[in-house]
């Protein structure tokens, strides 16, 4: 039985530990950054570019096999489009950057799942939505309100 059938029979489980969501993603990115790797958690960089005509963002991913995943752009300031007061879906501080890839109330990502089949791709994919998002302010990458301060982020009046 190959180590992936049994690793996801165990994660099944218990959730995949750190150590093995490290080694998948750094089959698709050896040039990633470890920036902290130690027991149930890790932080790295990474590089992505959503489209061949997109930016390269440097993302940080924070993972903690019990708290979940953070996803950080910190390479530089997102610009917010012109006719919106700050960007969508991300989480405050907005400062931070961290984006708003899934809703956990749904349990779209939980610790059984891959990051690389599911948290990488939604970063990436978050990231074309955000260009797409700054030509005129609206936000094709579907996703929620549940956020008390979403109204803030409607178009502004008189445009």
């Amino acid at each position: 039985m190959s180590n992936y059938i049994k690793n996801a029979r165990q994660a099944r489980k218990k959730g995949f530990s750190a150590k093995f969501q490290l080694e998948k993603i750094k089959e698709l990115f050896p040039n990633l950054k470890i920036i902290k790797s130690k027991g149930n958690n890790f932080e790295i960089e990474i590089k992505l570019r959503p489209t061949t005509l997109s930016e390269e963002y440097d993302v940080k991913i924070c993972f903690d096999k019990f708290l979940g995943v953070n996803v950080y752009v910190i390479n530089k300031k997102l610009k917010i489009a012109k006719n919106r007061t700050k960007l969508p879906h991300i989480y405050p501080p907005f400062n931070a950057q961290r984006l708003c890839l899934y809703s956990p109330k749904k349990r779209q990502w939980t610790r059984e799942k891959l990051l690389v089949s599911t948290i990488l791709p939604w970063a990436s994919e978050w990231l074309q939505f955000y260009e797409l998002w700054l030509v005129n302010g609206d936000w094709l990458g579907g996703g929620h309100d549940e956020y008390s301060d979403y109204v803030e982020n409607k178009k502004v009046k008189n445009e």
